[in-house]
């Protein structure tokens, strides 16, 4: 408890207002967008675990096979104007295979 008041205080001592205000109005902005995107994203890999499942698909296989996908995605879309390398896919492999096995063993029960 101290320390967050501590820290609260650094901020109020060496931030100004419109800093802040800047800061808050881009990580709500970027939290929005994130929560959109990964919906999306989420929807995406529950479709893909969905085909891999009607296909009779192991469960191993399947977890290669988004890994796979998700890897080759750069290879297969490249937006004009991409500013992001496909190393950035990486941080999302770990989520990625999460949802799917969710999804693949909800699609079982």
């Amino acid at each position: 408890m101290l320390e967050m008041k501590a820290a609260r205080e650094t901020v109020s001592s060496h931030i100004s207002t419109e800093t802040t205000h800047h800061f808050d109005v881009a990580l709500h902005a970027a939290a929005k967008t994130s929560l959109e995107s990964m919906a999306e994203l989420r929807q995406a890999v529950f479709e893909c675990v969905d085909c891999l499942r009607v296909a009779e698909v192991g469960p191993v296989q399947m977890i290669l096979a988004m890994k796979a996908c998700a890897l080759d995605s750069s290879g297969r879309y490249r937006p004009e104007g991409d500013e992001y390398p496909a190393s950035n896919v990486d941080m999302l492999l770990d989520q990625i295979v999460r949802w799917s096995i969710i999804k693949y063993y909800d699609s079982i029960a």
